[in-house]
């Protein structure tokens, strides 16, 4: 089964401005993202990103020896969006950028403390999405946890969506 990351351009560029940011100790910045699971006809899945969430520079801690490690204070709202989101069945997305060119990968320290978070925000709501996805300067790689998945699953693709979308539509053509 496949499964993609869909979001807007104008959704993208918010991300990447605020991850791009300096921050007054940490070494990167990171945030939560919002979105819904789309199954689709060919036994596929897309997650359609919709809302971002920056982390205020007060709710970072600073701890060296990691990029950026953050407080209880936004851990607690990533649960309150993730409690909210249930009736929709919104997941939430760790989010943040390696400051690098071409694909990336998860650090030694992201293997070890993303998912864990995961179990948390599927307690809460059981029939979300819930993932991670790190971004470089110019690619991007996911992993979601389907509904009732203990283990993720990688993203085939991550799409950025510009605007104007044009559809040509074969069938409306006759």
């Amino acid at each position: 089964m496949r499964v993609y990351i869909r979001l807007a351009a104008k959704l993208y560029d918010e991300i990447i401005r605020d991850l791009t940011s300096q921050h007054p100790f940490a070494a990167e910045r990171v945030g939560f993202v919002l979105g819904r699971l789309v199954p689709l006809a060919d036994d596929g899945n897309m997650v359609i990103l919709t809302h971002y969430h920056s982390i205020p520079n007060e709710h970072y801690i600073d701890d060296p020896p990691v990029g950026a490690r953050i407080g209880n204070e936004s851990m607690a709202w990533a649960m309150e969006a993730v409690y909210q989101g249930r009736d929709t069945r919104e997941g939430i997305y760790h989010i943040h950028l390696h400051d690098v060119d071409g694909p990336t990968w998860m650090s030694k320290t992201d293997k070890l403390e993303l998912p864990p978070l995961i179990p948390g925000f599927q307690s809460v709501s059981r029939m979300a999405t819930h993932g991670i996805v790190i971004f470089s300067r110019n690619h991007g790689l996911g992993w979601v946890w389907l509904p009732g998945d203990g283990e993720p699953r990688s993203v085939d693709s991550i799409q950025v969506i510009d605007v104007p979308i044009k559809v040509y539509d074969r069938s409306k053509s006759k």
